[in-house]
C-alpha cells in the first residue's frame, strides 16, 4: 500500500525570511590557488626541516643523556612522592576509622551498664520473647510433644530422662 504523492514540495519555516538582514550573506569558499598552495607547503617542509636540523645540534651542546636521566630520576622521585603521600593519608584515615570504632565501642558499653544497673528498668522484659513466653527452666524434664511420643529413634532420650543418671540439658 503506498501513500498518493503530493504534487507539492514540503517548505519548512525559515525564520530569517521575514527579516532581510543585510549585514549576513552567505559564506562562499574561495578556492585556494595552486601557487599558493605550493608556497604553503614549501613553507611547511622547510620549517619540519629546520626543526629537526636544531635537533640534531641540540647534543653537542648540550648532553641528552644527562638530560633524560636526570627527568626520569625526577619523574621517579615525584611518583615515590605520591605513593608516599597517598600512604600517609591512607595511614591517617586508618587511624581516624579505628578511633571511630574505639568511641562507639565505649558509648555501646556505657549504654549497657547503665542499664544493667538501673533497679527495675523495663527493657529487661520489654523484648517479644518474654511476653510471649517466660524463660525456659531446665529443672524438670519437658515431656515430649505426641507425635514424637513411639519415635524409636528418641528411645535413647526417654532412657536418660528415666535413668536421671545423665547429664541434665541446659
Amino acid at each position: 500500500m503506498s501513500l498518493p504523492r503530493s504534487s507539492r514540495n514540503l517548505h519548512l519555516p525559515n525564520p530569517t525570511l521575514g527579516k532581510p538582514d543585510r549585514g549576513s550573506r552567505p559564506v562562499r569558499r574561495r578556492r585556494i590557488s595552486r601557487l599558493r598552495q605550493v608556497l604553503m607547503g614549501l613553507l611547511l617542509v622547510s620549517a619540519g626541516i629546520a626543526m629537526l636540523l636544531a635537533l640534531l645540534r641540540l647534543p653537542s651542546q648540550l648532553d641528552t643523556v644527562l638530560l633524560v636521566s636526570t627527568a626520569i630520576a625526577n619523574l621517579i622521585k615525584g611518583l615515590t612522592l605520591v605513593g608516599m603521600g597517598l600512604l600517609q593519608l591512607a595511614g591517617v584515615l586508618a587511624v581516624a576509622l579505628v578511633a571511630l570504632l574505639a568511641l562507639l565501642l565505649l558509648g555501646a558499653g556505657l549504654s549497657r551498664w547503665l542499664r544493667a544497673l538501673a533497679p527495675n528498668s523495663a527493657s529487661q522484659a520489654s523484648g517479644p520473647r518474654e511476653k510471649r513466653r517466660g524463660p525456659p527452666t531446665f529443672d524438670e524434664p519437658q515431656p515430649l510433644p505426641p507425635e514424637f511420643e513411639g519415635d524409636p529413634s528418641l528411645q535413647w532420650l526417654q532412657s536418660l530422662r528415666d535413668d536421671g543418671g545423665g547429664p541434665r540439658f541446659r
